[in-house]
């Protein structure tokens, strides 16, 4: 495990680095990561010959290793649940809102033009938020031409969870007995297995939060230089993955502290490593947004399609603490949903209520749980709420306590949660804490009842009921099932139409395909010889399928203020508008069209949540040479 995450952090770094270098360079193609790649593989054969590595062990021995790890239950579940995810990512596109709409399309637009640039659009999250999944993700989508392989940046973080989680938590005082069942049934929370086959960019950053404060530890402990290099480099990392996971970088630093003798007899080599995590952190984009936003979020003022002004700190911590366990008490179905959120919207009219009314959605729930807004998950939270109460009645004797840095290193995450749900108010707040979630644990598992708890016969069997209740979860996913949804319900629900759940459940499975579907939209009626697709919108989904397959066409962004004439000069001839963006912007069809001195091509309807329709359309410009 050490070993893999090693080389996964290092490989990040490099991906990460070298994503801004090639764009200084305006090299962000083929031949850029051709040459970064022969470089890394150089360095990698110089460092196994001058170290003498030994050879690896044969098949044979790596076999034995792999049944004597995964002949127990626990660990044989988590296997099945890699595996079962493994084939959801790559049967299914993706139909994650903020993929299509801002994670996927902005890396086409860096690739076309060879570099990251400012993208002339209306949807700030195309430049303003943390990119280092996507820069993981570019040459993936610049040698396969595809965004299909995506979710093989969380899978690969995934399988790691396991063994970081012993690694730390061993290290922050709990038990081995008791970290050896907790590895196995944290990565097992929905907000993992869920993101594991999808491209979501919450859970992935976990890694490195827990490597930063793991590699800090081990460092402390050994005086290797090397381990203390790792741990800076992940916390780089992790504060370029997401702005919300910047609270995540206390821990590291109380765990890093002690290791300043070490950084300071290391000092030339330190100051380089440190600028290079410099590199692939938050800074580089800090500074565009900056540069090109007013501020270091490049968060645009708020708007009346963007919410972005939480209610103040106080009132702002106040609804998280009931937003947040809500979102993680999510049942997997929830049949009420409706006359649930009429009664959040009534809530908010009330005196009490107003408070939280800049929330986004607040107190919303959703009819099933999905990978944008699961967290850890309702058996996780039933799980751990009962383990920390019965740890209590198996408590034999006081344990020694441990010393102040290793209590304020327990504690820390609790300070970042605080600092997170203090200034967010968004609707995906639980998915947001994916990285969070396992750094609250250590605190209550070192209290030394666990290790007497986990010998309980029927504790076990709850905690592999909690993960084969996940694996359930996999099946039943409304974004990627592992059964024919629709084909099964359909013929159901055309059998037994009185049987309104059933029929619900269907048109909620069938609202996936159309949005799959939309891929493809208007794909024959655009001609080949348009390479320039324009995309008036405002946060819509529909640009990644028109990139498909990458270097055939392109696609540019339409604004409401852009003129004919500008868009002529782009060579665009042919625009897709999307409808939920003349929403947003309080104009029809016939008001853009008038606009732009356009004429109405064709028009398709889209099930984008069930009874909610969405009708997009195609027009075409009248400038010269337009057919």
């Amino acid at each position: 495990m050490l070993n893999a995450v090693k080389i996964w952090i290092l490989f990040s770094t490099v991906l990460v680095a070298s994503g801004w270098i090639l764009s200084a360079f305006h090299e962000l193609n083929r031949a850029g990561y051709v040459i970064v790649f022969a470089l890394v593989a150089g360095g990698g054969f110089l460092w196994r010959w001058k170290t003498k590595r030994p050879p690896a062990k044969n098949f044979q021995g790596l076999f034995s290793k792999f049944q004597r790890r995964f002949k127990r239950p626990a660990p044989l579940l988590f296997l099945l649940l890699a595996l079962m995810t493994f084939i959801a990512g790559a049967l299914y596109v993706s139909i994650n809102n903020d993929s299509n709409e801002y994670r996927i399309p902005r890396v086409w637009h860096w690739l076309a033009e060879q570099q990251w640039h400012w993208i002339h659009t209306l949807d700030f999250r195309m430049n303003a938020i943390g990119c280092n999944f996507e820069w993981l993700a570019t040459p993936l989508m610049l040698f396969t031409r595809y965004d299909r392989l995506l979710f093989l940046v969380n899978w690969i973080s995934f399988l790691m969870l396991p063994g970081l989680v012993f690694s730390v938590f061993t290290r922050l005082g709990v038990r081995r007995r008791v970290v050896w069942w907790w590895m196995w049934i944290l990565p097992s929370g929905w907000c993992y297995v869920m993101q594991a086959e999808g491209d979501c960019n919450d859970s992935f950053a976990a890694i490195y939060a827990l490597a930063s404060v793991d590699f800090a530890l081990r460092a402390r402990a050994n005086s290797r230089a090397s381990e203390l290099w790792l741990s800076i480099l992940a916390a780089g990392l992790l504060s370029g993955a997401k702005q919300t996971d910047l609270p995540l970088l206390l821990p590291w630093l109380i765990a890093i502290m002690p290791n300043w003798r070490l950084a300071k007899n290391n000092a030339l080599a330190t100051l380089g490593i440190s600028v290079l995590a410099l590199l692939s952190s938050a800074l580089p984009l800090a500074y565009l947004n900056l540069k090109h936003a007013g501020n270091w979020t490049g968060m645009p003022a708020p708007s009346s399609f963007w919410k972005l002004a939480p209610p103040p700190p106080a009132w702002c911590f106040i609804g998280n603490l009931f937003c947040i366990p809500l979102q993680n008490l999510h049942p997997p179905v929830f049949p009420f949903n409706d006359r649930w959120n009429q009664l959040m919207e009534h809530f908010l009219q009330t005196p009490f209520g107003s408070h939280f009314q800049s929330f986004e959605n607040f107190g919303y729930m959703q009819r099933g749980i999905r990978e944008g807004e699961a967290g850890i998950g309702l058996w996780m939270v039933l799980l751990a709420g009962v383990s920390i109460v019965a740890g209590r009645f198996y408590r034999q004797n006081e344990q020694p306590l441990p010393n102040g840095w290793i209590v304020c290193l327990r504690w820390a995450p609790f300070v970042s949660l605080a600092a997170f749900m203090a200034k967010l108010a968004t609707f995906q707040n639980a998915r947001q804490l994916a990285a969070y979630y396992i750094f609250l644990f250590p605190v209550f598992l070192a209290a030394n009842g666990h290790a007497l708890l986990v010998r309980e016969k029927w504790w076990q069997r709850a905690s592999l009921t909690a993960i084969i209740l996940s694996m359930a979860i996999l099946v039943i996913a409304r974004d990627r099932p592992l059964f024919p949804a629709n084909t099964i319900l359909l013929s159901l629900a055309e059998k037994h139409p009185q049987w309104k759940f059933l029929v619900r459940e269907q048109k909620s499975y069938a609202v996936r395909l159309a949005l799959a579907a939309q891929r493809n939209v208007f794909r024959n009626a655009i001609p080949a010889e348009a390479k320039v697709l324009g995309y008036a919108t405002v946060r819509g989904g529909l640009e990644p399928g028109q990139w498909i397959p990458f270097e055939q066409r392109r696609v540019e962004r339409v604004l409401p203020d852009d003129t004919p004439s500008q868009l002529q000069a782009k060579d665009i001839h042919y625009v897709l508008v999307d409808g939920s963006g003349l929403g947003f912007l309080n104009l029809t069809i016939g008001d853009w069209t008038n606009r732009f001195g356009a004429v109405l091509v064709d028009s398709v309807a889209i099930e984008t949540i069930p009874g909610t329709i969405e009708t997009n359309y195609l027009v075409r410009l009248n400038t010269p040479g337009t057919k």
